[in-house]
C-alpha cells in the first residue's frame, strides 16, 4: 500500500511537491485546479523537474467542478476538452491514473438525462486517456449519484474505467462501503480517505470525526487491493495529515 497526499491547489505545487516528499508520502495526487494549479498556469517543467528530484509518485486529478454534463452542448463540450487538456501533462508526469468527478447537473435536466450525458462524457474521456497510456478512474460522490446502482451506469460506460473508492463520500447520510466494494471491488483502482461527521464531507484526519475508519481500511484490504490511498485531510495544521499518515499505516499494517 501507498500513500500520498493532494496538493492544496492555492499553494504553489512545487512547493507542495517538495513538502510531500519531504514528509514520508510516496506519490502526490495532483489535482489541477484554480487558483494557483490550473493546468493553463501550471509550469510544467518546473513540476516535473520537482517530481523527478523527488521520486515521487503521481495521480492525476482533475478539478471537480467541471461541467461535462451540462446541457448546453458547447459548454459541455469545452468541459471535457478542459479535463483531456490535462491529460498530456499526467502522462508526461508519470501518471497511470487519472481522476473524473460525476457532475451532478442542473435542475433543467432530469437525473435520467442527466446520467446519459456523463456516461457519454466519460466514454470519450476514457478514450482520450487510453491514447495517453492512462487509465480514467470515476469518483463515487455524495447526492445524486451516491447509490450503487446510480453509479454503476458510469463505470458501464466503457470497461476500461477504473474505479475510485472515496471512503468519506460513502459514508455520508448512510453507509455504502460494504455494497460499493461488493459491486465494484473487482474494479477498484485508487482510494480517498478522511474522517467526517457522517452528515457531510468534511475532510477531517483521522480518528476526529465518526468513521469507523479502521473497520473501512480493513474491508479495503480484505479484497486483495495493496495500491495508493490517499489522505484527503485538509487540516491547515498539517500536523494532522502527518497524524493521519502514521495511523493509516498502522492500521494497514494491522489490518
Amino acid at each position: 500500500m501507498q500513500i500520498g497526499m493532494m496538493n492544496n491547489p492555492a499553494h504553489d505545487p512545487v512547493a507542495e511537491i517538495n513538502w510531500a516528499a519531504g514528509h514520508g508520502f510516496n506519490y502526490i495526487d495532483l489535482t489541477l485546479e484554480h487558483p494557483k494549479a490550473a493546468a493553463d498556469l501550471l509550469d510544467e517543467d518546473a513540476v516535473h523537474a520537482a517530481i523527478t528530484r523527488a521520486g515521487l509518485g503521481v495521480i492525476g486529478h482533475t478539478a471537480w467542478y467541471l461541467p461535462i454534463a451540462s446541457p448546453v452542448a458547447r459548454v459541455r463540450r469545452a468541459a471535457i476538452e478542459e479535463v483531456a487538456s490535462t491529460f498530456p501533462i499526467f502522462a508526461r508526469l508519470g501518471a497511470h491514473l487519472v481522476n473524473v468527478h460525476p457532475d451532478a447537473g442542473r435542475s433543467v435536466m432530469g437525473q435520467d438525462e442527466n446520467t446519459r450525458l456523463n456516461a457519454a462524457a466519460f466514454a470519450t474521456l476514457a478514450e482520450q486517456a487510453t491514447a495517453h497510456g492512462l487509465r480514467l478512474i470515476v469518483e463515487n460522490i455524495v447526492g445524486a449519484y451516491e447509490s450503487v446502482a446510480a453509479f454503476q451506469q458510469f463505470l458501464a460506460a466503457d470497461p476500461r474505467i477504473g474505479w475510485h473508492y472515496d471512503i468519506g463520500h460513502a459514508q455520508v447520510r448512510g453507509n455504502r462501503s460494504h455494497e460499493y466494494l461488493t459491486a465494484f471491488g473487482g474494479r477498484l483502482a485508487h482510494v480517498h480517505l478522511s474522517d467526517n461527521s457522517g452528515r457531510s464531507d468534511d475532510h477531517l484526519p483521522l480518528g476526529v470525526g465518526r468513521l469507523d475508519w479502521k473497520r473501512l481500511v480493513r474491508q479495503v484490504k480484505r479484497t486483495g487491493y495493496d495500491g495508493t490511498i490517499t489522505l484527503e485531510v485538509f487540516a491547515d495544521d498539517r500536523d494532522y495529515l502527518l497524524a493521519s499518515r502514521d495511523r493509516l499505516r498502522t492500521a494497514w499494517n494491522a489490518a
